[in-house]
């Protein structure tokens, strides 16, 4: 007896679809093609060509190229759901930068001498409270002349800045007092200090004892500086406009951003709603990580490929 015929095994094709999915970026893909009616074995001579069930493989060489997935951080999936209009390459790059699965260190903003690491970022997420650092809060009213010239130094540079200060009809800065931030705008033209702040202020009828050490201790930082030697910032008044208040414990940071971007010495001139707390948040991680002056901005790009 001659060796038994090999067994032939028969496998099922998966649909080009769902084999694509699970290939890495570089494959081969096969695919399968019906053999033209009449091809293969069948009739000779003069006898009628038949219908033949062999199928033909052709190799084609193709790269399939994945792209990011989307809404990895649930607050960019909340903000998507509340925003549906949010651009896609919006969304990635806030997955990218708010993924608790990257590496807390990373840095994702670096720029005018600062840098800021995904962990630090990932406090723009909804409901936490954004830390960054203070600017002359911590200045005391007896302090030396020379402790106030080494903190404004990079608040009051003409380099940093990008103009002269001394020509500002208006300076802000920000202060955090009992975990609340709050911004002080020193009003030249006006001969004021506006507080703008999402929580109540005033004790009584008076500004807070530390407002007013911060408004000393600003007016001898000006006059270190020979910046606007005509006001005398400790003398001005203090007034507190009321503005939208918080509803929480955390969202002081992110409102004191948006009073200072549509404050102009009078009222805001774009209105600020709670509801919008969302995307106001979203679109501070955008701002930094997609600014132009941040040096790791193309490096985020790449890796979101966009």
């Amino acid at each position: 007896m001659g060796p038994s015929p090999a067994p032939t095994y028969s496998e099922p094709l998966v649909p080009q679809s769902q084999a694509e999915a699970s290939l890495p970026a570089e494959v081969t893909v096969v695919t399968v093609e019906d053999a033209e009616e009449g091809e293969g074995a069948g009739g000779s001579g003069s006898q009628a060509p038949k219908p033949s069930s062999m199928k033909r493989y052709k190799r084609t060489a193709k790269r399939i190229v994945k792209r990011p997935p989307t809404c990895k951080s649930p607050f960019v999936a909340q903000c998507v759901k509340q925003f549906p209009k949010i651009p896609h390459a919006d969304q990635v790059v806030a997955d990218y930068a708010l993924a608790k699965m990257g590496d807390p260190s990373e840095i994702l903003c670096d720029m005018y001498g600062m840098y800021i690491t995904r962990e630090e970022l990932s406090c723009i997420n909804a409901g936490w409270w954004v830390n960054s650092m203070v600017v002359l809060s911590n200045l005391k009213s007896n302090v030396t002349t020379q402790v106030i010239l080494e903190k404004c130094a990079m608040y009051l540079d003409l380099d940093t800045l990008g103009h002269d200060l001394s020509s500002c009809v208006m300076m802000f800065i920000l202060v955090c007092e009992n975990n609340h931030w709050h911004v002080h705008v020193v009003n030249f033209a006006a001969g004021r200090v506006e507080i703008l702040s999402s929580l109540p202020l005033r004790r009584g009828n008076n500004i807070s004892a530390a407002t007013r050490r911060l408004s000393m201790a600003l007016h001898k930082a000006l006059h270190a500086y020979r910046i606007h030697m005509d006001a005398d910032v400790s003398s001005f008044e203090h007034v507190q406009p009321h503005l939208l208040q918080q509803l929480n414990g955390s969202d002081c940071g992110v409102l004191v951003l948006k009073f200072m971007e549509f404050w102009n010495g009078a009222t805001l001139t774009t209105s600020v709603a709670e509801d919008k707390m969302n995307m106001y948040r979203l679109q501070l991680v955008l701002q930094l990580v997609l600014n132009e002056r941040n040096s790791f901005r193309d490096t985020i790009m790449v890796a979101c490929h966009l």
